[in-house]
């Protein structure tokens, strides 16, 4: 029987997958069939957040499932030279994306109030993506994780982060 840990990071590894293959079909899924968003949903500015945004949540997935193998096993996390290189070019295809994008957004303007809520929610919540990723970890979901956010008024490094930086 899976402990605490395990099922957290089982929820994680199949969370991640799926939130990056349900947040594509749903953005493409609508943009197919409403034409009327297509000319939002498939425009650069928007287009280049959404993918960005799967690709760094498929990116977490991947992490996740390195984690859970490690779990499984009852070993602490060591990530392999070729894993430590494989996240390196993944944050260097997402910033590329990150900057893309911002390029977009500058390029195609001025845009629609709407488009511009669109853009918006697109943009921020990749920018949040990348950095509780590869930065800061930015969700506190237990309220004793929360308590020792607001004692040590220090922010934790997020996973990825600490497993890269230990190698």
């Amino acid at each position: 029987m899976p402990n605490k840990l395990q099922k957290e990071v089982n929820q994680l590894y199949f969370g991640e997958g799926l939130s990056a293959a349900g947040f594509m079909l749903l953005w493409f899924g609508t943009a197919f069939f409403k034409p009327e968003t297509r000319v939002f949903l498939l425009s650069p500015a928007t287009f280049l957040s959404v993918i960005n945004i799967s690709l760094i949540l498929l990116t977490g997935s991947y992490f996740w499932g390195i984690m859970k193998r490690h779990v499984d096993n009852r070993k602490a996390l060591a990530l392999t030279d070729l894993q430590i290189q494989r996240f390196r070019y993944l944050q260097s295809i997402i910033i590329l994306i990150l900057i893309s994008a911002t390029i977009a957004i500058v390029m195609t303007l001025p845009h629609s109030q709407d488009m511009w809520l669109l853009i918006a929610l697109t943009y921020i919540f990749m920018w949040l993506e990348y950095i509780n990723y590869f930065h800061i970890r930015l969700s506190y979901l237990t309220p004793r994780e929360f308590r020792q956010l607001v004692t040590n008024r220090k922010l934790t490094a997020s996973h990825l982060r600490r497993a890269l930086r230990n190698k």
